[in-house]
């Protein structure tokens, strides 16, 4: 397993001089591993190859990696993790997915063809098994359905209960949906296109993910109070996945010569995560999923040609990053990303 290490960066950006610093989180022992949430603990969970070369879902810790109890499954993944090192994804179990809770306490796995995503600070969880659907006190509740809609599924989950995802409508396409506490179900538009996708919730209700222009190609949204605001592209497309309370948005774009990098979505201004970078660091950040109330990044970049998972932090913020105590012990101890990959190619 790779060492742990840390690359001091100062960069120039539009908000200021801040100083980062970036963690590869290294791997389970095999070739690859990406980040996909990360809690305000600093806490990462996602999934990487491990030693037999299957895909394992793990959490971060001090020493590195600690890949998640397979169960009886031959292949996990991790999207989702909470305060209290609740761990939530897929578990695959002959060929078909099973949505699974990690706790301390060990895996609770759902039934065949169900996928979780998301889990709030309540502990309680959203996802899909043809329709949306939350998990409270154990118990799958499906969401509310739309006339015309065929297929949903939920992909965040906000400290409200308020649920996004998307669903299928009768022509094929998808679109964003908002599922309210109050058992209401809203579809949203799209910047000019066909289709939409919400992946991400924060605190405040202000939605983010992605949708079709009129030319085909897609770009990262934000919607709040009904407004859906494109946040354009770094060339091309554009896809957003993870907001946090203070409404920074981070996801990956391409660039006009194809390359896909990832980026971070602050104070109106799109900007590439490699421009954070000092030359010659050795790293390419591709893709960001995660970001919590400090502003800590998760995601995949190339360090030197090898894909791996990394943590970008900027030490200025440190302080609003509680101390990780039994959290982090707790979850020390313990293949959905199609359905979140952009669903038309541009």
């Amino acid at each position: 397993m790779k060492m742990l290490f840390f690359v001091a960066l100062f960069v120039s950006a539009a908000c200021g001089d801040p100083i980062y610093t970036i963690t590869n989180l290294g791997g389970l022992g095999g070739a690859a591993s990406t980040g996909y949430a990360v809690n305000n603990s600093g806490v990462v969970a996602g999934w990487g190859q491990n030693q037999s070369g299957a895909t394992q879902a793990f959490v971060s810790n001090t020493g590195g990696l600690a890949g998640l109890p397979l169960g009886s499954a031959t292949e996990s993944y991790a999207y989702g993790i909470n305060e209290a090192g609740t761990v939530v994804g897929d578990t695959y179990i002959n060929g078909q997915s099973h949505a699974t809770i990690w706790t301390g306490s060990g895996l609770t796995v759902l039934g065949a063809n169900t996928y979780a995503m998301a889990v709030n600070g309540s502990g309680e969880v959203t996802g899909g098994n043809g329709q949306a659907f939350v998990v409270v006190n154990g118990q799958v509740q499906n969401l509310a359905t739309m006339a015309g809609v065929n297929w949903s599924a939920g992909y965040g989950i906000n400290a409200t209960d308020e649920v996004v995802g998307d669903g299928e409508l009768g022509n094929g396409t998808f679109r964003a949906m908002i599922w309210k506490p109050n058992g209401s179900v809203e579809l949203l538009g799209t910047l000019g296109g066909s289709s939409s996708q919400a992946t991400g919730v924060n605190d405040s209700g202000e939605v983010v993910g992605f949708a079709s222009l009129a030319n085909g190609y897609q770009n990262a949204f934000s919607m709040q109070h009904g407004t859906m605001t494109d946040l354009g592209s770094l060339g091309e497309s554009s896809y957003a996945y993870g907001i946090n309370n203070s409404g920074e948005v981070v996801g990956y774009s391409y660039l006009d010569n194809g390359d896909q990098q990832a980026f971070l979505y602050d104070d109106g201004t799109m900007l590439n995560l490699n421009s954070l970078l000092p030359a010659n660091s050795g790293w390419v950040l591709e893709e960001a999923f995660g970001i919590n109330a400090a502003g800590q990044i998760t995601g995949m970049g190339l360090y030197d040609g090898q894909s791996t998972a990394f943590l970008m932090t900027d030490p200025g913020d440190l302080a609003a990053i509680p101390e990780p105590g039994e959290n982090l012990a707790m979850a020390a101890g313990i293949g959905l990303i199609a359905l979140l990959r952009p669903r038309e190619k541009c």
